[in-house]
């Protein structure tokens, strides 16, 4: 999985960051996959950055042969040390417009 071509189609959006107490960049990953069928921490992940952008791939859906299995999203400014998951910001950009979080959340 690499995140080149983040122009396409495919594209979700800018990711999210927020700042830590301690002044430092946290990337905020979605929570739940990109179908709305999985918690990307149960289902299992892999995300990928670089300075073109941020891949986060669901495991289950990639075994099942959904598609589109991950997230793409472009990125700004310096890449962030660390990452936390938040379904928040993301809400509006799932591939289902009908997709309501799952009962496990």
């Amino acid at each position: 999985m690499s995140v080149e071509g983040l122009t396409g189609e495919q594209n979700d959006g800018l990711v999210n960051y927020r700042v830590d107490p301690r002044g430092e960049r946290v990337v905020v990953l979605p929570a739940t996959c990109r179908a709305g069928r999985h918690s990307l921490v149960v289902a299992g992940y892999r995300a990928v950055a670089d300075s073109a952008g941020v891949a986060v791939e669901c495991q289950t859906c990639r075994a099942e042969g959904v598609s589109p299995a991950a997230w793409l999203f472009g990125t700004a400014g310096p890449l962030a040390a660390r990452a936390e998951f938040d379904d928040q910001p993301y809400l509006d950009r799932r591939t289902r417009a009908d997709a309501a979080l799952p009962s496990w959340k």
